[in-house]
């Protein structure tokens, strides 16, 4: 059942009045033990810096693209590992005071363990590292936070010109191994030039152009051939047919003219004479002989058909058509020889082209991976020294501090008072503890317990009718012992608050 506030308060009040040695009780113990905690609560006194990472803002667009400058947030990231490292730790220990009780190994590391949980290494922003020590010493806290940002400065510092140098270092090996290695590319390719002539680009392209005109020229000279041959075969039948034929009417027209004549002036004979007649005779036997003689050229002509040979007379010879065609027919056989001799010598060079083909084609693979190789070589060379030069200009930078600024922007200050809870607050958290923890345990423990201390709520929790409330009536001598009681609590609440008092105004006065 939900109270009302002024039923809460009208029932934390009856509950305080009940209990109230155990509330006074409780108020002197808590009180006590809170002063006692903030006696023994140990101080803690902050130092803190600010460091400032900064790049130049000149001086990086002047120089993008030929310096590499150091990435501010690798910085920031890095600034635990260094502050926190071996390095700087031992540093900070023998500065700091840590080792005149000439500590042993073993408390060195529980000492170093201590101080790092005690460091808090934050980024504030872009540019700014926050580096924030705490200790019980306030002079040991300054001076470790100011060592830390001091050491910070210098590593950083240290590291990034060790980086640069180690980088150009690293960069110039480079760049000479690899010039070495293009002299040496540069010599293969020169000597594998000399010794092979042919192995240039566009040599396999002019053989292939070679080869093809070679192939056509033989071709077409082929092709004149058998038409040379075949015009010598014409020519050379033809001479043979006209020797035949011009022989033939060589001889039988000089015969039959011959026996025309005779027989002409046998015909005028015999108006003149008889047959008898001597010259008729004479000129009979000559028509005779001439056709005998006709005979025997035909029967000779075809004697020299059937052996294949060819009689030519001096006449036939002596034939202007006949002589052009044997001058043809030796021009044909001049130009056959010269054709031969063309196909021969197309077929050597087309020869000699493909053995060369074979060379150039296995010296061009070779020539290809030399050339790579030098390409190679060179460019790797040529993007080394851009970059050496880079590692030159980065370096120095670095040198010159006017890469990256790293500087102290909020220097450590010696803390005058300490930091996070102090007696004070253990004070003033004793008395406010002293009265609201106990009645904050009344009312837990009201809300678990179920009786009834106000009459009102039976009317609400069980739906009857309250009739009247008796109170509460003290006898004369039983309020005389509540007052004394009173009293006495009222006195040991007050002798608790002025000894608090007191030791808080000791406190500050540092009497102890």
């Amino acid at each position: 059942m939900s109270l009302r506030p002024e039923q809460i308060l009208k029932l934390l009040a009856n509950e305080a009045f009940h209990y109230r040695k155990v509330l006074v009780i409780a108020f002197f113990a808590i009180n006590l033990a809170m002063l006692g905690l903030g006696l023994i609560w140990p101080k803690g006194f902050t130092s803190t810096t600010t460091i400032l990472v900064e790049d130049k803002k000149i001086i990086q667009p002047l120089m993008q693209g030929a310096a590499v400058a150091t990435e501010v947030t690798d910085r920031s990231r890095l600034a635990r590992e260094v502050i926190l490292g071996r390095k700087v730790m031992n540093q900070v220990l023998e500065d700091a005071g840590w080792m005149k009780t000439n500590p042993t190994p073993t408390e060195q590391e529980k000492i170093i363990e201590r101080i790092t949980k005690r460091t808090t290494i934050t980024v504030v922003g872009k540019d700014i590292i926050k580096i924030e020590y705490k200790d019980d010493d306030a002079q040991r806290a300054f001076t470790t936070t100011k060592k830390f940002a001091d050491l910070f400065i210098s590593e950083s510092l240290g590291a990034k010109i060790d980086e640069s140098k180690a980088a150009f270092d690293f960069i110039d090996k480079q760049t000479q191994e690899y010039h070495d290695k293009l002299l040496r590319a540069e010599e293969q390719l020169k000597e594998f030039r000399s010794a092979n002539l042919d192995a240039r680009p566009g040599t396999d392209a002019d053989i292939s152009s070679r080869l093809n005109t070679l192939q056509t020229k033989i071709e077409q000279s082929s092709q004149d051939l058998k038409e040379a041959e075949v015009k010598k075969f014409s020519l050379e039948k033809q001479l043979s047919g006209e020797a035949e034929v011009a022989t033939t009417l060589s001889r039988e027209g000089q015969f039959r003219s011959r026996i025309a004549e005779l027989q002409s002036r046998l015909e005028t004979l015999r108006l003149s004479y008889h047959d008898n007649y001597p010259d008729v005779i004479q000129v009979k036997h000559q028509i005779v002989d001439l056709n005998q003689a006709i005979t025997e050229e035909r029967q000779r002509r075809d004697a020299a058909k059937v052996s294949g040979k060819v009689i030519i007379d001096e006449g036939v010879i002596n034939n202007p058509m006949y002589q052009q065609l044997k001058q043809e027919l030796s021009q044909t056989r001049v130009n056959i020889e010269m054709l031969a001799a063309r196909i021969g010598e197309a077929k050597r060079q087309l020869q000699q082209e493909l053995e060369r083909g074979r060379r150039v084609h296995g010296g061009e693979a070779t020539l290809a991976e030399l050339t790579r190789d030098y390409q190679v070589n060179r460019d790797i060379y040529q993007d080394l020294l851009r970059r050496r030069e880079n590692a030159r200009v980065s370096m120095n930078l670095d040198k010159e501090r006017q890469g990256l600024s790293i500087k102290i922007q909020e220097p450590a200050t010696l803390p005058l008072s300490p930091s996070g809870l102090r007696f004070l607050h253990f004070v003033i958290g004793g008395l406010v503890l002293g009265v609201l923890l106990p009645l904050a345990i009344l009312y837990a423990i009201h809300q678990v317990d179920p009786r009834l201390r106000i009459g009102s709520l039976i009317s609400e929790k069980h739906k009857i009718p309250l009739l009247a409330v008796v109170p509460h009536l003290s006898a004369p001598a039983e309020t005389q012992a509540v007052r004394r009681e009173l009293a006495w609590l009222s006195l040991m609440v007050n002798g608790t608050i002025l000894v608090v008092l007191v030791t808080a105004a000791l406190r500050v006065a540092k009497v102890f």
